[in-house]
């Protein structure tokens, strides 16, 4: 199945309300979303944490990233954060990297194992709103799982 030139624009709510459907145990909300990337807290261990977001998004080059940074509201030893991260992240799929206490979410690899296919003109943050322009998408999951809409309408 594939599905071409759709728009979305996510706001802090909807973003809010997906996580609390998809992982309601997660202590993570959004805060806010600004030009910079989306911004949130969440409870690491003992500390709360404040996280950026940022959406990165290079068509000639197929790249779609998420760089995910935190910001610690008590000192949390640099060492105990990267480890507890690569720790988290070894039985993750591919296209998860640890770099420097930040995390790197390459989303084409992360969708690759659910067959999606995707190619985005936009992935980016403006003032209240994360933007996505999805130029084509393919669904390979669904082929031949829905009928098609010529056999529909005869």
């Amino acid at each position: 199945m594939r599905i071409s030139n759709i728009s979305f624009r996510l706001t802090k709510d909807d973003l809010n309300e997906m996580i609390a459907e998809l992982a309601p145990d997660v202590r993570l909300r959004i805060v806010d979303i600004k030009s910079d990337g989306v911004h949130g807290q969440f409870r690491f261990l003992m500390w709360n944490i404040d996280f950026c977001a940022r959406p990165y998004c290079n068509r000639d080059k197929g790249e779609i990233a998420v760089e995910i940074t935190a910001r610690k509201l008590v000192n949390i030893p640099p060492a105990l954060v990267q480890m507890s991260l690569q720790e988290a992240m070894k039985d993750a799929p591919s296209g998860i990297e640890v770099l420097r206490q930040s995390l790197k979410l390459n989303v084409p690899s992360i969708l690759e194992p659910l067959q999606i296919a995707l190619n985005v003109e936009d992935f980016s943050c403006v003032d209240g709103s994360l933007v996505i322009r999805v130029s084509d998408c393919d669904l390979a999951l669904l082929k031949g799982k829905l009928p098609s809409l010529g056999r529909q309408m005869q």
